[in-house]
């Protein structure tokens, strides 16, 4: 069976524990060396039903750039694969909304199953909740992890890990913007050796 098979089985159960919730699954090249991980899907990307599309998705491309990457040649997806959104009592607005332990512990066995089925050389967290998730460590820290490389065992197999802030996070944290391109930088030297 194909890896793409094995992920629309996969993703074929995640819709079905999880039905009613606005769904994204991941997209791109399932024989990469390289799985990009985010949180979970936003409105642009229930919209578009595609994972880092919209104001995160600008910056994605940009971290692509300086890997001399493009979208087509990675795998990427989330670690929850639904939108997580909170609606404003007093004005209807929908945002979205931080991941929960139950929900980021409920959501693992698929994100396993997926590095699983694509086995990267090179596992990229981007933000605290895929950190967490792979690790299986609700303290696990993106502050205190980003920009070296981490080994993690998944299903009894090693993978390097590189934790690097949320895309998302430069937008809101300006401070974040050289620390990001710094770590971003220091990936792509460990990917061209």
């Amino acid at each position: 069976m194909s890896k793409t098979e094995r992920l629309n089985i996969l993703y074929g159960r995640y819709k079905e524990e999880f039905d009613g919730k606005e769904i994204v699954t991941g997209d791109g090249n399932p024989d990469s060396s390289l799985l990009l991980i985010g949180e979970a899907p936003g409105k642009d990307e229930v919209a578009q039903a595609k994972p880092f599309v919209g104001m995160a998705g600008k910056n994605l491309a940009q971290f692509l750039d300086i890997l001399g990457l493009n979208r087509e040649g990675i795998y990427i997806t989330n670690a929850i694969k639904h939108r997580l959104s909170k609606t404003n009592p007093d004005t209807g607005r929908v945002s979205n909304r931080p991941a929960t332990k139950e929900e980021i512990d409920q959501n693992r066995k698929y994100i396993i199953e997926e590095i699983d089925i694509i086995n990267p050389k090179y596992i990229v967290t981007l933000g605290n909740v895929p950190l967490r998730s792979v690790l299986r460590d609700h303290k696990a820290s993106i502050g205190q992890r980003h920009g070296s490389i981490n080994n993690v065992d998944v299903k009894d197999k090693e993978y390097k890990l590189y934790p690097l802030y949320h895309p998302a996070s430069i937008i809101y944290n300006a401070a974040l913007k050289d620390v990001y391109l710094k770590d971003i930088e220091n990936l792509r030297q460990i990917l061209n050796q």
